[in-house]
Parts: C-alpha cells; sequence; structure tokens
C-alpha cells in the first residue's frame, strides 16, 4: 500500500493490483473501470486553479514565512482558525515534524491542508469522480506547482483504518521526546464516538473540558512502553500551548479542542460519502444498482448512521476551545435557506445541537447521484422520526428540520455560497 501522509492524518492509497473489501458487502475495486483512481483525471478545485495560475488567470502570493499557505487556504476555503498542531513524526515530511516544530493541520467543509515549517504542503480535496485527491506544492516562490501524488508513499498501517479507500484517519499516539511514536505503547483510531481518555496523544491540543483526561500536550519520557497508567494532569485544560512549542513558527497559537472533534467527526463522514460514492459507482456499472440488495445501499446505511450520529461522544462538562474556531463555524455554510440549524454547537454535553450532521452541505455529498441522496434523505428522516436517535432530538424541531434538509439532500445542481 502506498501512502501519504497529512498531520496524523493518514491518507492510505492502494495500488492497481489492491482491491478493498468491506465486511458489509463485495469488493470496492476503485482502480478499474468506471473509476480508475490512479489513471483517472481529476476534476476539483486545484486541479482548476492551477488551470488558472498556468493561465495567468489567478496568482497565489508568497510570503516569506508561511510561503503559500495562507493563499492555499483562501482559495480552498479553509479558516486559519482550523489550525491544529500535531508533533508526531508520522508523516511524509516526519524527519522536520517534533515538539518545537509541529506540524499544523487545517481543515473546511470540502478540503484538507497540512503544513510543517521549513517543509512543503500537502492538500486533500473532495473530487466528483474519484473521491479524495491528494497533492502536494514546494514552497518554491518562482511559481505555485500542485503536484498529485498516488505512487508516493511509506510505509502504513492497514487499510481499514481509512474505510479501505484512499481516504484519512485521524490516530492517537503516545510519543517520546522528540515526537517519535512508541509502538509499544499501543495506538488508537480517533473517530467521533472515542472517549476523551483515548484522543490527542502525539498532538498539541488547546481548550477547556472539565476533569475528563486525554492524552494530548504530553509526550513519555523516554521511548520504552509505560509500566504505570499515564499521569497527564498537567496537559489537560491547557489554554497557552507557548510553554510548550514554538508558536512563532504557525499562523495561530491555537489548536483549538472543538476544531479537533469536529475534525474527528468530519474525516469518517467523508470517507463514508467517497465509499458511497464507489459503490454507486460500481454497481451501476454493472448494472446493479437497482437490486435489492445492492452494495450502494449498504454503504449509505453505514453513511446515516454516521450523519445521525449513532455512535457520537456523549459528556458531563461543557467544552471550549481558544480560538474563533467555534465562532466561525456556525457561521459558515449558507445551503439552508431558512438558517442553518446544521451548525450549531452544543458543547455542553455533545458536539452538535443538531441530529443530523453539517457535512451534507460538503462537496463529498453533492458529488453522490440524485438516487443515493434521495435514499440517504429518506433514511435520514425516518431516522429524525424516531425519537431515540442518540438523545439529540429535544434541542429541534425534528419536522422543520426535515423539511429544510429536504432541498439540500435532493437538490441536483445546489452549489454553496461559501465553495468550493
Amino acid at each position: 500500500a502506498d501512502m501519504f501522509v497529512v498531520g496524523t492524518a493518514v491518507i492510505v492509497f492502494l495500488t492497481a493490483s489492491t482491491v478493498a473489501v468491506n465486511a458489509a458487502g463485495p469488493p470496492l475495486d476503485f482502480e478499474s473501470e468506471p473509476i480508475s483512481y490512479s489513471n483517472g483525471t481529476p476534476d476539483n478545485v486545484v486541479s482548476r486553479l492551477q488551470t488558472a495560475i498556468d493561465s495567468g488567470i489567478k496568482i497565489l502570493p508568497f510570503e516569506e514565512q508561511f510561503g503559500y499557505l495562507r493563499a492555499v487556504l483562501k482559495e480552498l476555503n479553509v479558516p486559519e482558525s482550523s489550525q491544529m498542531l500535531t508533533f508526531l513524526k508520522s508523516s511524509l515530511q516526519r524527519p522536520l515534524i517534533g515538539p518545537g516544530n509541529a506540524r499544523a493541520l487545517y481543515f473546511g467543509d470540502n478540503a484538507y491542508v497540512g503544513y510543517v515549517p521549513d517543509g512543503m504542503l500537502e492538500l486533500i480535496v473532495a473530487d466528483e469522480k474519484l473521491g479524495m485527491v491528494f497533492y502536494t506544492l514546494e514552497q518554491d516562490p518562482e511559481g505555485p506547482r500542485f503536484e498529485r501524488q498516488v505512487a508516493r508513499c511509506m510505509t502504513c498501517h492497514s487499510s481499514s483504518r481509512t474505510k479501505n479507500i484512499p481516504g484519512l484517519q485521524v490516530r492517537s499516539m503516545l510519543t517520546d521526546p522528540d515526537g517519535q511514536p512508541v509502538l509499544s505503547a499501543g495506538s488508537f483510531r480517533t473517530d467521533h464516538s472515542s472517549p476523551f481518555e483515548k484522543r490527542w496523544g502525539g498532538w498539541f491540543v488547546s481548550g477547556t473540558h472539565g476533569d475528563a483526561r486525554h492524552l494530548g500536550n504530553f509526550h513519555l519520557p523516554d521511548n520504552k512502553r509505560p509500566k504505570q497508567p499515564v499521569d497527564n494532569t498537567a496537559g489537560v485544560n491547557v489554554t497557552d500551548l507557548g510553554p510548550l512549542t514554538d508558536l512563532s513558527k504557525q499562523l495561530t497559537p491555537h489548536s483549538d479542542l472543538v476544531a479537533l472533534m469536529v475534525f474527528e467527526h468530519q474525516v469518517d463522514a467523508h470517507n463514508l460519502m467517497v465509499r458511497t460514492n464507489y459503490a454507486w459507482q460500481i454497481d451501476s456499472h454493472h448494472g446493479t444498482a437497482g437490486d435489492e440488495g445492492s452494495h450502494w445501499k449498504k454503504e449509505a446505511d453505514a453513511l446515516v448512521d454516521h450523519l445521525l450520529f449513532t455512535k457520537a461522544l456523549q459528556f458531563n462538562q461543557p467544552i471550549q476551545g481558544t480560538s474563533q474556531f467555534a465562532t466561525q463555524f456556525r457561521e459558515r455554510g449558507s445551503l439552508l435557506k431558512k438558517g442553518n440549524p446544521l451548525r450549531r454547537l452544543d458543547l455542553q454535553t455533545r458536539l452538535f445541537q443538531s441530529p443530523v450532521s453539517y457535512t451534507v452541505e460538503s462537496a463529498f455529498f453533492r458529488a453522490l447521484a440524485t438516487p443515493v441522496r434521495r435514499y440517504v434523505a429518506e433514511q435520514i428522516e425516518e431516522g429524525l422520526r424516531e425519537s431515540q436517535v442518540s438523545g439529540q432530538v429535544e434541542d429541534v424541531d425534528r419536522q422543520e428540520l426535515i423539511e429544510l434538509l429536504s432541498d439540500l439532500l435532493l437538490s441536483v445542481d445546489v452549489q454553496s455560497e461559501v465553495a468550493p
């Protein structure tokens, strides 16, 4: 397996001879027709941006310290407030990464950007046919050249960690003082159901969370597996990362707690959307999309469960970040005509007030075929009518939410004002 890594979000590519297998259904062969992942022609915001740059329509400003970072974030509509910092050496650029030279990861609705001081930029963007497409950008002041990455890789973990597709995962691993993962201490794949106690090993975390404990802002004294349970008292409820890392190298002084948790939900939502997209394309190619037990419906069912937060973590004390991420997040996204209840954060006992994920506004969701969106909409409506869905129905008018979501989920050509 070939791998390209952004932060501790590890993106796994499978070569042409490899077929991804899901226990819930038949293989997802994304290297053959109709997807042809490695050999397919990308059509996404980065490929279009490169065309505009090459034709002289667009110029990306280059800064002495951050190179193209700010310009790329702006073009991809990725907020600086989404910044998350990791010191885990698990990346394509791992020799550069450590507690004193943290790797920054940023995300928007449809794109992810990784930045290492003195290194290159790494990007992941939504592509209607190919799913997630990955690029690197050297910090060359002579001009930007986005390079698609497929074969460039390193030894990686099982592809099951990314839902058996070219996708994302979030890892939590204890490290030594240099940021080298201590594999004997174990690791966790983080998602929106993970307890705080297993999150953020190898990450800096800025924010407050009551009595909850986590693994962030902490490293082991050496590369040995700890004999006693980890005591991270000093690493919790940290609001100033200055004593822990060199913040002068970063765009902002934050590695926001709320951003991390939203990110951990979004990653798997996008993975599941891509799996559903692939399954529909493959079923349609083989003429089986209309069958009763078609594979794409099984994938869509898993997606619906995630969109309804059926396993999302609930907590008993309020959480708060340190940046403007939460405020800006509420203001992003404008597909819903009557306001946007999907973006209301709770932060008291759960992450979101809404019982439906905001990720239905993303380009990854818009890439799904109309019959798939219709099926997902029906399943979401059914879920909303069941009061037991994750206990998250008391704060919203379910019928109003169903009506608001109807146009969004079924519209073929709907576009976000915050596109790409």
